[in-house]
């Protein structure tokens, strides 16, 4: 199987006049993964011309998707986003906050795990102080499109989830009975025979958190093969805040990726940049 078959590069875009940063973060993409094959999802308004090189795509959504966060947390956590690349066994979102250090996304891919990203500290802390928690924020993710697809089509009982629970994420020795918890739910809520069935696609219209909320921390109590990535192990793959706690705790080693590198110790990547290209 090639490269290009086995995970498309997705960066969302809404604009096509870039900032000097969203360039930085493009160019560090396209150095290292352009062999896999990048497409930009963008609105269907966007004139993308100036955006485009030789052999990148585009996969067009409602400019409503892209008109703020709620638009684009609705989308990704749509069937119709998974299914336009279904041709890939992996998607990597990587959004124009990251920085992209390391071509070797088969290492990543072949670790199996349905959502890789960069992990969150405990509570979603910014503060390393809090302990890595669970795996991560969706910006830089790796993303197994079937597992997704499989998870957004399971049928529950209408309403017996959203609202009624939130975004719970249990420690232990409770974190082990999160795998499949909403199937149980829904099967004591299904016993009556006025019950509506629909999918967890539809059932996510009340859910309102982010979408990478839902796939790290939700997904699993829906669909218990749903595999999400140990933090401990997701650590390598991306940073995202206290980077230089993390460039520490990965024995100095740089991540895969990280992102929002603008946003968190700006000043530490610039160097790291600076270091790359001398």
């Amino acid at each position: 199987m090639s490269k290009k078959s086995e995970c498309r590069i997705v960066v969302p875009i809404y604009r096509s006049a870039l900032t000097p940063d969203e360039e930085i973060s493009l160019a560090s993409i396209r150095k290292h993964l352009s062999e896999y094959g990048i497409c930009f999802v963008a609105p269907e308004s966007l004139d993308l011309s100036s955006v485009l090189k030789v052999g990148e795509l585009s996969e067009r959504f409602p400019d409503e998707f892209f008109k703020g966060i709620a638009g684009y947390n609705r989308l990704l956590k749509s069937s119709d986003f998974y299914e336009r690349f279904t041709n890939s066994d992996y998607l990597l979102i990587a959004q124009l906050d990251c920085l992209i250090f390391s071509s070797n996304l088969n290492e990543w891919m072949e670790r199996g795990w349905d959502y890789l990203a960069a992990p969150w500290f405990k509570g979603f802390s910014e503060d390393h102080t809090a302990g890595l928690w669970r795996t991560g924020n969706g910006g830089l993710s790796l993303r197994r499109v079937s597992s997704y697809l499989r998870v957004l089509s399971q049928q529950v009982v209408s309403g017996s989830i959203y609202p009624r629970w939130g975004h719970y994420a249990w420690g232990p020795p409770l974190k082990s009975l999160e795998a499949g918890f909403y199937k149980k739910i829904t099967a004591i809520y299904g016993v009556n025979p006025f019950a509506r069935q629909h999918s967890v696609e539809e059932e996510l219209r009340h859910f309102t958190y982010n979408e990478d909320v839902f796939w790290a921390i939700e997904a699993t109590k829906f669909d218990p093969l749903f595999k999400v990535a140990p933090a401990e192990e997701a650590q390598p793959f991306a940073f995202e805040g206290s980077p230089q706690w993390s460039y520490q705790e990965n024995g100095h080693r740089l991540p895969f990726g990280c992102h929002a590198w603008v946003r968190y110790d700006r000043q530490f990547w610039k160097d790291i940049l600076a270091r790359d290209q001398s």
